[in-house]
């Protein structure tokens, strides 16, 4: 007996149901790939504006040296530690990765470094020569977890950025004009005689002057730089009796631009706070920062202690006559009317050890003269016993040396309108520009 077969339907049509059910898988997968990975891709270009805008305004700072005098600091210490922004972080880099979307949530993590180097990039030689800031935030996904996807992802942005710039080849740069303006046509702007012996140990020596007798060596006098430039025709730098220069003078040049035409000028105080100090002849004494009306004068033997910040001088000049001076960190603003200003002044016998602040707008500046002085009272440095750390800026009055001056401990440059000397120097040349600050300063992003 045959059985005969029970047919319940047809089965082709469940093969397109399966196509159409994977393919729908599949639609969803894409889709949400596409969804979720616009949404990543977003989210990661606004972090990595936000780290670059943290980066950026976070060197500014440490190129300014507010990063160490705010309220909110960061970047301090040798080597500054990593640290991770809260989300109510006051500090410069964590506002301003805030502000452009990114820290002020759980989500968000915003981290901040100090490397010391960068790879194909040449830093300064600064304390904190680069920052870096690395932005990361947890994201949910959406239709792409519906496919066996995680239920969140994080994208990751990364910016550095670096102090970066030139050091000047320059030990002196006689400006030999009033705000470094032309013509640049001052006579005798560079002098060494009476058997002087320059040295410039590594640097250079710059003179502006475009005049037919810019420099004059003689008396036997030499001068010895790692390259000397005139702005004067052949014939400008001059040797007689006896006088020599090495190497050989290149005139025609360039001038040199003045390095600290943009210094500001700090603001004058009152004196208040600081009473006359006209001499200070013996015992111990501490200075703090701020005005001091009629000068500040050492003589006999005291022992003065300067504490670090700005020191402006209204009148009456610095005199080191004798005794024992120290600071470090400082700067001396000399001001007054051209009745009452007066200069710095370093005599037989005195010992005087001074450097420059080390950050901040002050940069390697020692002493700063204000530049509406044009008084023909001259800086003058005379057989003491000094090292002098940082820049002498004279920018419209005269430095003069005589007698036997010594700094190769010490690094320090001169920039002024006329430069003269009368006995030996030997000045050591800065290569980081650090401690006389002629570093041309930048900060950029370099990743």
């Amino acid at each position: 007996m045959k059985c005969s077969g029970v047919t319940f339907g047809r089965e082709n049509g469940q093969a397109v149901i399966l196509v159409v059910l994977a393919m729908s898988i599949f639609l969803i997968g894409a889709l949400g790939l596409a969804i979720d990975g616009s949404q990543m891709y977003a989210q990661r270009q606004m972090a990595q504006a936000a780290a670059d805008a943290a980066a950026q305004a976070g060197i500014m700072s440490i190129l300014n040296g507010t990063n160490a005098t705010s309220s909110h600091p960061f970047g301090v210490g040798t080597p500054p530690p990593s640290s991770v922004c809260t989300t109510a972080d006051l500090r410069t880099p964590c506002v301003y990765a805030r502000d452009n979307g990114f820290g002020g949530s759980a989500s968000d993590t915003v981290t901040l470094r100090f490397p010391t180097t960068v790879s194909g990039v040449t830093l300064s030689s600064a304390t904190v020569p680069a920052f870096a800031v690395t932005v990361q935030r947890t994201l949910q996904t959406g239709m792409i977890r519906f496919v066996g996807a995680a239920a969140t992802s994080s994208i990751t942005a990364r910016a550095t950025a670096g102090l970066v710039g030139t050091v000047s080849p320059d030990s002196i740069i006689v400006l030999a004009s009033p705000l470094d303006s032309p013509p640049y046509n001052s006579p005798n702007a560079f002098q060494a005689n009476n058997g002087a012996s320059v040295v410039l140990n590594g640097g250079a020596l710059a003179i502006n002057s475009i005049n037919g007798d810019a420099a004059t060596i003689s008396g036997g006098a030499t001068v010895t730089a790692s390259e000397i430039d005139c702005a004067c025709p052949v014939g400008g730098v001059q040797t007689n009796n006896g006088g020599s220069f090495a190497p050989g003078a290149l005139t025609g040049k360039a001038p040199v631009p003045d390095p600290f035409a943009s210094l500001p000028v700090p603001p004058l105080g009152t004196c208040a706070a600081h009473p006359t100090i006209t001499n200070l002849t013996s015992g111990t004494t501490n200075l703090t920062p701020g005005t001091y009306c009629g000068g500040i004068a050492l003589s006999n033997n005291p022992t003065v202690t300067f504490a670090p910040g700005n020191y402006i001088i209204n009148g009456g000049g610095v005199t080191f006559g004798a005794g024992t001076a120290s600071g470090s960190g400082v700067m001396f603003y000399l001001t007054g009317t051209n009745a009452t200003y007066r200069s710095m002044t370093i005599t037989n016998g005195a010992s005087v050890t001074l450097s420059a602040p080390t950050s901040g707008a002050y940069l390697g500046v020692l002493f700063f003269q204000d530049r509406a002085i044009v008084s023909g009272n001259n800086a003058s440095l005379t057989d003491g016993t000094m090292q002098l750390t940082g820049s002498l800026y004279f920018p419209t009055t005269a430095v003069s040396f005589s007698n036997g001056i010594s700094a190769q401990t010490s690094s320090t440059a001169i920039i002024a309108k006329q430069v003269s000397f009368a006995g030996g120097a030997n000045i050591k040349y800065d290569p980081t520009g650090l401690e006389t600050g002629l570093f041309t300063k930048a900060a950029a992003l370099v990743q």
